[in-house]
């Protein structure tokens, strides 16, 4: 680098950033600040590093720090990254405590894009870790890292680093050899990610977009009270509807809950699909087998749920469901052929949404 205190003639060096390996510079040329760092590989492997992380510049995410660069200077190689402020996630995390779960879901919104992204155009970053993601002031969350040397990894191996990641920013620690309980859907997810049978990429982004903006029917109660016997049975029909989907494939859900029925900002009901969490005992059904027949039953004690305010018990009166009480005593009904079938449900619960408008 000389004596000048500037890389490849137009990176002038400024001051180190965390921890010291990063540095902060200002791009000459195109009057922008800069990250640069020494780009270090194993014996024998520099040139292929080199070669690799070239490849990564020019590839453009709005959740990445981009690498614009990558100088050679007296044999030695280095990195240049866009400069974007913030904190990483593992600084605020070990600094603040860990993130709210609709925080944490965000960040595996903004990761897992930039990831798909990356993946489309064959690239692998290798490196997804506390240390790589950076938290915006905007809210935003900006993968960082890229054109480290990935050590052939392959994109699975990329998922799995975010579920170590999201780990690390739920519970404050990594997952180890014990990875937290599976007792809401995030970690639900986290711990199948972690799992060989990760679950279809599409069925992450859905879910983790979900749990990033939405309240789950559980804490909708619980903030505002029972809902409406109208607008129960409006959340019923579109869980139905996810429940009959897989059911036609002959399938089953097994983890209908409160807690795994979204409300997004409009008041539109959504299923989160597998893996959930196990219910609670309130929405096990009487037969002990999970199967479609079980998921109707869970399905009527969530809706008591939403409509009561309280999750059903053995003589438990219906107080507040009105036209849906009865409706409600199907579902509920011990033997699995005492329950409505899903087209008899639906059509219940199309009358109880004509009832309460006429009234």
């Amino acid at each position: 680098m000389g004596d000048t205190g500037k890389l490849a003639g137009r990176y002038r060096l400024l001051n180190p950033l965390g921890g010291g390996e990063l540095l902060l510079a200002f791009d000459e040329v195109e009057h922008r600040d800069v990250v640069v760092r020494r780009l270090r590989a194993p014996a024998g492997s520099l040139d292929t590093a080199v070669r690799e992380a070239r490849r990564t510049v020019g590839f453009v995410h709005p959740a990445i720090a981009p690498l614009l660069d990558v100088p050679v200077e007296d044999g030695e190689p280095w990195l240049v990254t866009a400069f974007a402020e913030g904190s990483s996630l593992e600084q605020t995390v070990r600094g603040r405590g860990p993130l709210p779960v609709r925080q944490t879901a965000r960040v595996g919104v903004y990761v897992l894009s930039a990831l798909t992204a990356a993946h489309a155009a064959g690239i692998v970053h290798g490196r997804v870790q506390p240390g790589n993601v950076l938290l915006s002031p905007t809210g935003r969350a900006l993968l960082t890292g890229f054109g480290l040397p990935s050590m052939g990894m392959r994109p699975g191996a990329d998922l799995w680093s975010l579920a170590a990641t999201l780990h690390f920013a739920v519970e404050g620690r990594p997952p180890g050899q014990a990875p937290a309980e599976a007792s809401d859907p995030l970690r639900a997810l986290i711990r199948a990610m972690l799992t060989p049978a990760v679950p279809p990429v599409d069925a992450l982004e859905w879910t983790l977009g979900r749990l990033a903006s939405d309240r789950s029917l559980e804490q909708v109660v619980a903030a505002d009270g029972p809902l409406p016997p109208a607008r129960v049975a409006g959340v019923g029909l579109a869980v139905l509807d996810r429940l009959s989907a897989w059911h036609g494939r002959g399938e089953h859900h097994g983890g209908v809950q409160p807690g795994t029925v979204l409300i997004d900002a409009e008041g539109r009901a959504a299923l989160i699909p597998p893996p959930v969490p196990a219910p609670p005992p309130a929405y096990l059904p009487p037969e002990g087998v999970p199967g479609p027949a079980g998921d109707l039953w869970a399905l009527g004690a969530t809706l008591f749920l939403a409509v009561e305010g309280r999750p059903p018990a053995p003589g438990a009166s219906l107080l507040r469901a009105g036209p849906l009480a009865p409706y409600l005593v199907g579902l509920l009904s011990g033997p699995p052929a005492g329950r409505p079938t899903p087209e008899a449900l639906r059509r219940q619960l199309l009358d109880v949404l004509a009832r309460c408008d006429i009234s």
